[in-house]
């Protein structure tokens, strides 16, 4: 591991011990605040997360490091490390944000990434808590703060010894189906939505659309295909502004191609008589094939259903990978609802540094936000609710322009 002078290496006084190690080894720590410190970590990153069997996608190298470089600059980055030996056994990647008066630590990825973790090699019994200390010597912050968390998340477990507060609040719905064939997934639909469905597939099948998944080489000039599909896509309603943004393009073009290498993201294109009409990406985990990305052209929709033909094809993919799941990620859009799907609420947890200050009143300020937000859902309806989402879509255009 090559690692820049500068940067802080803290030795703690705990061993950490694998399994069967008839004696202790000493344990280091390490935080660092450059991206070529954290590019430099790569072998050792995606390594650990192939031994940590809860990860998603979104903690993988390619991805966090990559989203750092367009978006964090450096200083700003706290990507924090703990080491036995050579080996990397617990990793946290984040960054510092200042929100009103609070000084926030938020994993890399930001609100494009859909789930949020830290990676603790589960052989190791005492990573974890090296990951705890390598965070409190980094000073200054407040607040932890993990907006997404899965049931089964490593964050989760690593959480429940976190000494200092801690609060859990509901997070975002998350919909999946099992990756199994599409003729079985119809099984758990009722008989006339399968009918319906049967029929789409089929219509697609006639058709002939050429489906291709790209090699590494071939991804960084195909996003900007991606996107400009994507931008039709969403042309007069209400898409991720974020998603059209110069940064959010080079972001993509720096994870994919290394992701898709790595046999972490799957980049594919649709055709109709060798016109492109579609792309997507989908994102590969341990056991599960993610939706994250894709760009349609209006002219495929005019043709044919092309919801049932990106869920089909993906089921087709997740079953050929031998994964247990296909997720829609976030969102509770109706299409996603034809499936049947299986429904997982993800948590946030704010974890408030210890002592006396603690999160000095983060929690009470987050907490009164989210209860806003959930009482302006349950009671605005007609008018005064589209202008409400009419207005949140104008903040996040104008953060995406800023």
């Amino acid at each position: 591991m090559h690692v820049e002078a500068t940067a802080p290496v803290i030795e703690r006084v705990q061993a950490v011990r694998r399994p069967g190690q008839p004696a202790p080894r000493r344990s280091r720590t390490a935080v660092f605040h450059r991206h070529a410190e954290l590019d430099a970590l790569a072998s050792a990153w995606d390594d650990l997360w192939s031994r940590s069997p809860a990860a998603t996608p979104f903690q993988t190298h390619a991805w966090t490091s990559a989203w750092a470089r367009a978006y964090v600059p450096n200083r700003r980055l706290v990507v924090a490390t703990v080491w036995d030996g050579d080996v990397l056994v617990a990793a946290a990647g984040l960054h510092r944000v200042r929100r009103g008066v609070f000084q926030v630590l938020l994993p890399l990825g930001g609100e494009i990434t859909d789930h949020t973790d830290v990676l603790v090699d589960p052989d190791v019994p005492d990573a974890g808590a090296g990951l705890v200390t390598a965070l409190l010597h980094e000073p200054g912050w407040r607040v932890l703060d993990l907006p997404e968390v899965l049931p089964g998340a490593t964050a989760g477990r690593w959480a429940d010894a976190w000494p200092g507060a801690v609060r859990r609040a509901p997070a975002s719905l998350n919909l999946s189906l099992p990756a199994v064939p599409v003729t079985d997934v119809l099984d758990r639909v009722p008989s006339r939505t399968a009918s319906t469905l049967r029929r789409k597939i089929r219509k697609i099948d006639q058709l002939g659309v050429e489906r291709t998944e790209l090699a590494p080489d071939e991804v960084p000039a195909a996003v900007p295909s991606l996107i400009r599909l994507h931008e039709a896509q969403w042309n007069g309603r209400r898409g991720n502004p974020e998603h059209l943004t110069e940064r959010f393009r080079g972001f993509l073009t720096g994870a994919l191609p290394a992701m898709v290498a790595r046999g972490q993201a799957v980049f594919a294109e649709y055709r109709l008589d060798g016109e492109l009409l579609a792309a997507e990406v989908d994102l590969v985990g341990h056991r599960q094939l993610a939706y994250y990305l894709a760009g349609i052209s209006p002219a495929l929709r005019e043709r044919m259903d092309t919801a049932v033909l990106l869920v089909s094809s993906a089921l087709e993919r997740a079953t050929r990978l031998g994964l247990a799941e296909y997720s829609f990620l976030r969102g509770d859009e109706d299409y996603k609802f034809r499936w049947r799907p299986d429904e997982v609420l993800a948590d946030r947890l704010l974890l408030g540094r210890p002592g006396p200050v603690g999160s000095a009143g983060y929690f009470t300020v987050t907490a009164v936000r989210q209860s806003l937000l959930a009482l302006a859902r349950r009671t605005l309806r007609g008018r005064p609710r589209e202008l409400a989402r009419t207005f949140m879509h104008g903040l996040r255009t104008l953060r995406a322009r800023g």
